[in-house]
């Protein structure tokens, strides 16, 4: 299980966030402190696949991260400088560079990079609500970039933050969650809601976040006095989510879409139809697939609703078979989740200690995500970690289990 390296006893700090801190500034040159943006990574113990419907989530950070180091400009280009982090938490020598102008951002048409094209369409939405006059000379590094902890939302609220801060904007909570959806809904073409960059934006170190995404609002589900007799334990699968085909994210919500309006005439969302319409019997006269993606919504909005319970009261165990029930209705009734992750979840249901386990991402790559006894952590992490690459020898190198800190919401450091 990987370490995670902090203040040394002598007062110094070698930690992963101080080296790069360093290792920006000489990139970055010139004279004086750079701003600092601190964006974390997040996952979802419980409510995939619904906040495009209307369904509440249950989200935490954790301490991975985007972190973009800048400086203000003293014109309006922005500068980036993607620093990748290697195998060993350091930099790599070679880092690509790229430079716009905030008035070209919105032009995308032949740029193959995905790194490039969300620092465009963020400079763009930025300036689209507020005309931006100063851009910035930055430096950026993802920790665990394509993992299916929402590293894109991570990395478009970071230059949304540090843009603001630059040309002295107070962007709120609401306005950087819109703003993200901008960028993903009119920018890139996806079909996002706004679960993922809520789940950053509102991160609380010691609570889970309910978020309302129709009202975007959250409530805090404290951790009860005994949330450290349990860690949460995820497993990098080595496969990126970005790299991983065929997930049919789209298609899925327009099946939801389809599914909604079936069941109740002018319903756009599952979120639409009456509590009348989803029995089984209104589900099983639907045509397939659109009652099994029905079915997995509807479960889902209620797994969310008694997980708040469960884990306000601490019941670790009820809380887990949740999580295991959420991932199979993802697999089974949402039809997502690659071979990889589905494998590991298998492993973690056979693993003692292991109290509930779900996708983080979907499933295509990325990680899962594990609820364990906290006494048994080391022995679960080495158990999944060895029977996964036992199976799968080709990710022996990249796959890697970590327990997940909580953490705060994106934020300038």
């Amino acid at each position: 299980m990987n370490a995670r390296p902090g203040a040394a006893r002598d007062g110094t700090d070698d930690s992963p966030l101080a080296a790069f801190r360093a290792r920006a500034r000489r990139l970055l040159g010139g004279e004086g402190r750079a701003e600092l943006v601190v964006s974390p990574y997040r996952f979802n113990p419980l409510g995939a696949h619904v906040d495009h419907q209307g369904g509440r989530v249950l989200a935490r950070t954790l301490d991975q991260y985007t972190w973009l180091a800048f400086r203000p400009g003293v014109d309006g280009r922005v500068t980036l400088r993607f620093d990748e982090a290697g195998p060993d938490g350091d930099g790599r020598d070679a880092s690509d560079t790229c430079t716009f102008a905030i008035g070209e951002a919105s032009i995308t048409e032949g740029v193959a990079d995905s790194r490039v094209r969300f620092a465009r369409a963020a400079t763009a939405v930025l300036h689209a609500h507020a005309p931006l006059e100063r851009g910035l000379s930055g430096v950026v590094r993802g920790t665990l970039v394509g993992a299916g902890l929402s590293s894109s939302a991570s990395v478009t609220l970071a230059y949304l933050t540090a843009l603001a801060a630059a040309n002295d904007l107070a962007l709120d909570e609401r306005t950087l969650v819109e703003l993200v959806r901008r960028v993903e809904n009119d920018h890139l073409g996806l079909a996002n809601g706004v679960q993922d960059q809520m789940s950053v934006v509102y991160g609380r170190s010691g609570a889970l976040s309910l978020l309302d995404v129709d009202h975007v609002a959250m409530t805090p589900v404290v951790d009860p006095p005994t949330a450290d007799d349990v860690r949460w334990l995820l497993c990098y699968s080595g496969v990126s989510r970005e790299l991983a085909a065929g997930s049919g994210f789209n298609t899925r919500v327009a099946e939801c879409r389809e599914a909604a309006a079936l069941l109740h005439p002018g319903a756009v969302r599952l979120g639409d139809v009456p509590d009348a319409r989803r029995g089984e019997d209104s589900l099983a006269a639907l045509p397939e697939p659109f009652g099994r993606r029905a079915r997995h919504v509807f479960t889902e909005m209620n797994r969310v609703a008694v997980g708040v319970d469960a884990w306000r009261h601490g019941d670790w165990r009820f809380f887990g078979e949740l999580m295991d029930a959420s991932c199979r209705s993802s697999i089974e009734q949402y039809e997502s989740g690659g071979e990889w992750l589905i494998a590991l979840h298998e492993i973690a249901r056979e693993t003692p200690g292991v109290l509930g386990s779900r996708f983080s991402g979907g499933g295509y790559g990325g990680c899962l995500v594990m609820l364990v006894e906290r006494d048994l952590v080391d022995p679960v992490a080495a158990s999944v970690l060895g029977r996964y690459v036992a199976r799968y020898p080709e990710f022996a190198a990249l796959a890697r289990t970590f327990v997940a800190t909580p953490e705060r919401g994106v934020r300038l450091a």
